[in-house]
């Protein structure tokens, strides 16, 4: 290889590498300052948002005041500092005179002085990495079009709709744990709790931990359909054969969900694994239908 064609390779190279480290770095600073406000938006939702047979209607409304302030707070934080500083004490203040009106509520607590500090650069490097992998996608496209289109011929169409489908479901998927999954889930682990008369107390490290883990797998699970449907368009495997080990499958999704979840029962298990079953079948009807 000539000399001027390494160092053109290598420019290149150079190029791409400032383009993604910038994306990246702009994504996790700009990011960070917002951690906090999602960490309070995630115990509102999966705390104080559910409604416990035991749940004082005092506490509740304080709650909620406690949310609207935080959010409040966060959009008077640029024009006015110092009344969201005070805005934002004053949230705290009510969220913990709730917590000592309910005393069955669960309660999130950091375990190390570093904890909530290092959950929150840890999510921002997360959003920073979302920013920034379509960007390395159409990187590795472009660097591998010339190999593997001449194997699989798809059309830039073709992969816009592969692309949006892909985030759709993914969505779907998050927004079926988020918003009904991990609540239903977790009033059940607190009504258990209460009735052996204890209170549940999480780190908040391994709380938003599981939530964001669970979520994002559910999310990933999602994307099913659209998988089986690229194996049988890409000629890999067949529609009957996907139909014929359909049952191999279904042990497999329950071993998944057995690892997702930590709940010993088979109760949270049928919950993530329920999705997975009526995905696949749906994947084998739209096959069928389409021809394929």
């Amino acid at each position: 290889m000539p000399i001027e064609e390494f160092s053109f390779i290598l420019s290149e190279l150079r190029k791409k590498l400032f383009y993604i480290a910038a994306i990246f770095g702009a994504g996790t600073i700009f990011s960070f300052p917002l951690m906090g406000s999602i960490i309070k938006k995630i115990e509102y939702d999966m705390f104080w948002s559910i409604n416990l047979p035991s749940d004082s209607n005092a506490a509740g409304q304080l709650a909620s005041i406690s949310n609207n302030l935080t959010s409040i707070s966060h959009d008077l934080a640029a024009s006015n500092p110092e009344i969201a500083y005070n805005l934002t004490k004053i949230s705290g203040e009510l969220l913990g005179v709730s917590q000592n009106l309910q005393l069955y509520k669960p309660m999130i607590v950091f375990l190390t002085p570093m904890e909530v500090l290092m959950l929150e650069f840890k999510m921002s490097l997360i959003v920073g990495i979302l920013l920034v992998s379509p960007l390395i996608i159409y990187y590795a496209f472009k660097a591998f079009k010339g190999r593997f289109m001449t194997m699989i011929q798809v059309s830039r169409s073709f992969l816009v709709l592969v692309l949006f489908s892909a985030i759709a479901l993914f969505s779907l998927g998050a927004a079926y744990s988020y918003f009904y999954m991990l609540p239903f889930f977790l009033k059940y682990i607190y009504q258990d709790a209460m009735s052996l008369g204890v209170n549940a107390t999480f780190s908040i490290y391994e709380f938003i931990y599981f939530i964001v883990l669970v979520t994002v797998t559910i999310g990933l699970a999602f994307e099913l359909p659209l998988i089986m449907n690229l194996l049988v368009r890409f000629g890999i495997t067949s529609r009957k054969t996907l139909a014929h080990y359909r049952k191999h499958a279904y042990v497999l999704l329950l071993i998944a969900a057995a690892w997702i979840t930590p709940d010993p029962t088979m109760f949270s298990q049928i919950m993530v694994m329920l999705p997975f079953v009526v995905l696949y079948e749906v994947s084998l009807i739209f096959m069928r239908l389409s021809g394929k």
